[in-house]
């Protein structure tokens, strides 16, 4: 007799209530059906994302890696044993046209994919259309699309009686006066379908708004950028004080399961890209508990059910405001940092979501370590000599993720003329904050940046 080994039937002869249960019994039946599960990942990003791969290789599901030309590293990961298969697809157009790639790619081999993935965002709402097309769990196209959208995001919001900062859609230049009259001073402009900052300025009165919004809409094009393929549509939002933090969610079954903060530090205004963040945060317990409320019903607004997703918000003099909610895992150091923190694999829970299994994750009940992630922004404008100026923190057990996302032979831009560059981020571990803090100022001090010329 043929014994039926397939994800499907595995899951029909699972305990329904070891599977919902919480704790080891829970956790090992659940990472037992991770275990030889095929799992499609869309669109794999860039090589900093390899880590989340090999993770998900050390539970033993089987990688079919979708992707294009931004992937195209990824084909490493297939001859590493990391993967199973690359399939080509391009997903560089609207996330219609990009699902039909997908779709067309995995051919007949659709129906034995157990479940999509992305950790790339400009891919999610591709993936979401995969998913239902396939029959399968994750976020619905609605969801994912207005998560996708920083304006859809607001008018959820707003929609449901949340508060939500003021905001004006800006279509024009002819639209400023009248978006300055309703938001006020100071304000911040930014892209309706931006990522990582790009393109989010501060203005503090009409003339820095006449000339913010010409710089960001020269800046906000798909030939600088392909998430702009989405959109180029700019906001006029109302500036809100306050410290803002990261608040990553695990929604399971329409509840979230799980959350866990990470605190932000200042930005260099009028900029608003990273400089750095720390977990556990010494804030008020109530005002976290506040802002991860609002987080939470913002995502149930917006029609989250089953995913993982990574929040921006402040706490603000008023009470705490979403920024932006992304309806995927945090990226960079994130999911290395509540690991530390709070023994919570959120790889792990992506890959339980993304097969429509029980997320039960169970938390350390107090943090376990420190951890602080410091980014490094260009010290002055011109070119990335080389990319191993962190190389010597490889051996440093305290330093985990040291990442050099730019090329060597780049550009790079310095905040006194532009928008800054990141061009490193290393996390360190430490007995607690404050021990890590320590070592992550003493590992930048001592960094040589390598600039040409």
């Amino acid at each position: 007799m043929t014994i039926d080994r397939s994800f499907t039937a595995r899951r029909a002869a699972a305990d329904p209530a070891v599977l919902r249960a919480p704790g080891a019994e829970g956790d090992a039946l659940r990472r037992a059906l991770i275990a030889r599960s095929t799992i499609a990942v869309i669109e794999p990003g860039y090589p900093t994302k390899r880590f989340l791969y090999e993770r998900a290789a050390e539970l033993d599901a089987v990688l079919v890696l979708v992707g294009g030309h931004e992937s195209e590293w990824a084909r490493t990961l297939v001859d590493e044993g990391i993967a199973s298969r690359f399939l080509d697809a391009d997903l560089s157009g609207d996330p219609d046209s990009g699902a039909d790639a997908v779709l067309a790619a995995l051919g007949l081999d659709g129906r034995a994919i157990d479940g999509v993935v992305t950790f790339w965002e400009d891919a999610v709402p591709a993936t979401a259309r995969v998913a239902a097309a396939l029959g399968l769990a994750g976020a619905t196209p609605a969801a994912a699309d207005g998560a996708r959208s920083k304006l859809r995001t607001l008018e959820a919001s707003r929609a449901a009686g949340l508060p939500t900062p003021r905001f004006m859609r800006l279509e024009s230049s002819e639209r400023l006066q009248e978006a300055a009259s309703y938001i006020g001073f100071p304000a911040v402009i930014k892209p309706v379908f931006g990522a990582e900052a790009l393109g989010v300025l501060r203005v503090d009165d009409f003339e820095s708004l006449e000339a913010g919004y010409s710089r960001v809409a020269e800046l906000v094009t798909p030939e600088l950028n392909a998430i702009f393929l989405q959109g180029c549509d700019l906001l006029l939002e109302e500036y809100l004080d306050g410290i803002e933090f990261d608040v990553d969610m695990v929604f399971s079954g329409g509840a979230c399961v799980f959350s866990a903060i990470s605190e932000n530090w200042p930005t260099h205004e009028p900029y608003f890209v990273e400089t750095g963040m720390h977990s556990p945060s010494a804030h008020p317990p109530e005002r976290l508990a506040a802002m991860t409320d609002l987080c939470v019903r913002t995502a149930l607004a917006l029609g989250f059910r089953d995913s993982i997703l990574h929040a921006e918000a402040k706490d603000t003099s008023r009470g705490p405001r979403l920024l932006e909610l992304n309806a995927r895992l945090g990226g960079g150091s994130i999911p290395d940092t509540h690991r530390h923190v709070t023994g919570v694999d959120l790889v792990e829970q992506q890959l339980l979501v993304a097969l429509g299994l029980p997320a039960a994750p169970t938390g350390e009940p107090v943090p376990v370590v420190g951890v602080v992630t410091v980014y490094v922004h260009a010290s002055r404008s011109g070119i990335l000599e080389h990319d191993g100026f962190l190389d010597h923190l490889a051996a440093d057990p305290t330093v985990i993720v040291p990442v050099v996302p730019v090329a060597p032979g780049e550009r790079v831009t310095a905040a006194e003329d532009g928008f800054p560059t990141v061009i490193a981020e290393f996390t360190v571990v430490g007995a607690n904050v404050d021990d890590a803090r320590e070592r992550a100022r003493a590992i930048a001090e001592e960094l040589d940046v390598p600039y040409a010329g």
